[in-house]
């Protein structure tokens, strides 16, 4: 170590913030959870996923299969049933933060929208009743 890396150091280890202990920094794209594929979760695979694939093969399998027509529209439903859950859960509404997914961003949403909402009306003014 250099001269100016002790003295960093020391520089460090006096702060003038007054914060006693340890600096914690948690970075914006923590996550708790081990992503499989494409940046989701087994649970999210298994939940979203696997029942859309599902959906999808029963709508490949909707008579009649010679017509290009008929094929070509469901085609586009089928994308459409895959593309809907794929972005409910890797889409982030809030730009900055990777660990605000949309699903939780909905259900805090709803949530709030259920919560009971408290109004405070002026109290009336008695003196001139």
């Amino acid at each position: 170590m250099d001269l100016e890396q002790v003295k960093e150091a020391l520089l460090e280890i006096i702060d003038s913030n007054s914060k006693k202990g340890r600096k914690w920094f948690f970075p914006k794209n923590v996550d708790n959870q081990y992503k499989i594929l494409a940046n989701m979760t087994l649970k999210e695979l298994l939940i979203y996923i696997a029942p859309a694939l599902l959906i999808s093969v029963g709508v490949g399998f909707i008579p009649p299969y010679d017509s290009v027509f008929f094929w070509l529209i469901k085609s586009v439903i089928i994308v459409l049933i895959i593309i809907a859950p794929v972005v409910y859960v890797n889409y982030r509404p809030v730009k900055f933060r990777d660990n605000i997914r949309a699903k939780d961003y909905i259900k805090e949403f709803l949530g709030y929208r259920k919560k009971k909402k408290i109004i405070f009306i002026k109290p009336k003014n008695n003196l001139y009743e």
